[in-house]
Order: C-alpha cells, then sequence, then structure tokens
C-alpha cells in the first residue's frame, strides 16, 4: 500500500470513529454535560435571605390576620351567646314573675269560691269585710235612737267594729269592740259612758271581756228546730274618778231557731230565721231575733229585758 492510500484509509477509519454510535457504563448523571458553575457572591447571599426573610413575614402577617378574625369571630359569638343568656333569664323572671302572679290568683279564686259555696248555704256564718256598715234604729222612753255599726277591721279570728250611739243611750256614746267570727258574738270591747246621780253626770271609760261556752250546739249554722246552750262569763272593768271598779257576771242562756219567716223593716223585707232567747236558770224569755242571710245580721229584734220592750229595727246597710 503506498502512502495515499494508507492516508486515505486513516481518514475513512478516523471518519468512522467520529460518526460510530457510543456505549458506556456511565450513568446520565455521569455523562450529563457539565454546567457552568457561577461564582456566589455577597450580593446574592443578602437577596437570598432577605428573600427568606420577606417570605416569612409575609406568612406570619397573613397568618396573624386570619388569627385576629377569627378572635373577632370568637368574641361576637360569645357575646351574642351572653346576649342569648341575659335574654334567657329575663324570660325566666318574667315566667316566674307570671307563675306567681297566676299562683295569687288562683287563691284569690280558690277563697272567693269558698265564701261565694258558703254565701249559698241558708244560715250560714256570715262573712264580713271591712267597710261594711249597719245602722239599727228603736225608740226608748219616747225617745229615737239610732246606733251605727261599722266594720274597721279584722283579726284571724274576729272583726273589729266601731259602734255608735246618737244621742247617747244610757250614757253610752261610742264602744269598739272585738266579734267572734264563728259566732258573731262579742269577746272584747271598750267605750267610753256616763253615770248620773243626783243630778251629777259623770264620765267614765270602761273594758269588757266575754268568754262563752256552748252545749249542744253553736249558733250557726241556723237550721229550724235546733236548740243550744250558751254560757257567758263576762269581765266588766270602769274606771270612773281615778278609781277602778271590776265586776264579773256568769250567765246561761238557751236558744232555739223557731221557724223561718218574712220580716219587714225601713230596710226592707227580708226572709228570716226567728230565733229565741231565754234565761236558762229562770226560763224569762230575754229577747226574739230575726236574722237574714242577705243583710248579714239581725234585722229586728225585740228585747223584754226593758219596760216596756224594746223594739230594733235594720233602717240602712251596705255589706
Amino acid at each position: 500500500m503506498n502512502d495515499r492510500s494508507l492516508h486515505a484509509a486513516i481518514r475513512i477509519k478516523h471518519y468512522a470513529c467520529m460518526h460510530a454510535p457510543q456505549t458506556s457504563n456511565k450513568s446520565y448523571f455521569q455523562r450529563r454535560p457539565k454546567v457552568r458553575e457561577m461564582p456566589i457572591t455577597k450580593i446574592g447571599v443578602i437577596l437570598l435571605v432577605v428573600g427568606l426573610i420577606g417570605g416569612g413575614v409575609a406568612g406570619y402577617g397573613t397568618g396573624f390576620i386570619v388569627y385576629q378574625q377569627q378572635m373577632s369571630q370568637l368574641e361576637s359569638d360569645v357575646s351574642a351567646l351572653q346576649a342569648s343568656i341575659t335574654a334567657l333569664n329575663s324570660t325566666l323572671q318574667n315566667v316566674q314573675a307570671e307563675l306567681s302572679s297566676t299562683q295569687t290568683q288562683l287563691t284569690d279564686t280558690q277563697a272567693l269560691l269558698a265564701e261565694a259555696q258558703a254565701e249559698l248555704m241558708p244560715g250560714r256564718v256570715p262573712i264580713l269585710h271591712v267597710g261594711d256598715w249597719w245602722i239599727m234604729e228603736f225608740v226608748f222612753n219616747e225617745t229615737t235612737y239610732t246606733f251605727t255599726q261599722n266594720i274597721t277591721g279584722e283579726g284571724p279570728d274576729y272583726y273589729v267594729i266601731y259602734e255608735e250611739y246618737n244621742p247617747p243611750y244610757q250614757g253610752t256614746s261610742n264602744m269598739t269592740y272585738q266579734m267572734d267570727k264563728s259566732t258573731t258574738y262579742q269577746i272584747w270591747g271598750q267605750g267610753q259612758s256616763e253615770y248620773t246621780y243626783d243630778n251629777t253626770t259623770i264620765p267614765y271609760t270602761y273594758n269588757v271581756t266575754y268568754f262563752y261556752t256552748y252545749y249542744g250546739g253553736v249558733p250557726f249554722p241556723m237550721i229550724v228546730g235546733k236548740e243550744f246552750n250558751m254560757t257567758e262569763i263576762m269581765t266588766y272593768t270602769m274606771t270612773m274618778d281615778n278609781t277602778t271598779y271590776t265586776y264579773e257576771y256568769n250567765t246561761s242562756y238557751v236558744f232555739e231557731v223557731e221557724t223561718i219567716e218574712s220580716v219587714t223593716v225601713p230596710a226592707g223585707t227580708f226572709t228570716c230565721f226567728k230565733v229565741n232567747m231565754w234565761n236558762a236558770t229562770s226560763g224569762a224569755l230575754l229577747y226574739t231575733m230575726w236574722y237574714s242571710d242577705e243583710a248579714k245580721t239581725w234585722v229586728k229584734y225585740v228585747a223584754y229585758t226593758t219596760t216596756p220592750e224594746t223594739t230594733y229595727e235594720l233602717k240602712d246597710y251596705s255589706v
């Protein structure tokens, strides 16, 4: 082979080597082209740090705003809950007040019902009220007298009554007494009166107490044919000219509910229970009395204890 042929063969081989497919055991990272490394400068580092800090601050600011919004919403929810609790407490107080008022109304209604039921029973014990009043009229020794009774108060088992005579009757001008609610009889009293002796009039005050014992029954309810006995112990104390005198009286009576009849007096016509009262010891008839459920009192009674006998009649009333 001449030189020209050798040179041509070398060139052909070199070209084949340059353009033939390459095989290698190296990995991609071993075979990847090299990247030009850039130098780290101070400005780059500063920019990197600033970027990181800025990002962190921005993230923190966003989180804080969200936190504030959540706290504001929570405070709003708590405020709304407190308002709801306040409204609920107010409603509860209103309900309790209405319940208390309803209970009071129920108690009052029950009392009115009991009173109405009692009012329907004939011969019942009267139920009186402050402000009730009666005016009685009678004639004695040709003089016309009136006496007025007013309910001015009451206790658990008695009424307080103020009684006034016009003109003064046998020296008595007025008195205040307590009347037993279950019997309508006096249990205590006090008043003013006068005593005339040898043309001299001496004023005095008095105090009286009563104690009753009943046998065979009590005054109420009134039933035709009913009879009972009553013993009355009266203690009477009077003060005159700075001197106090005390007297005690013990008397027994017999009562009988005779009949029911109509009676007409100045205050009107009433259906009444007629009751007779005797002295249990002597048997003497002392009083005949007519009691009215409507007027809640004796509308008429005749006293046989005076000479001549005295008749009392109801002139007017309000109950």
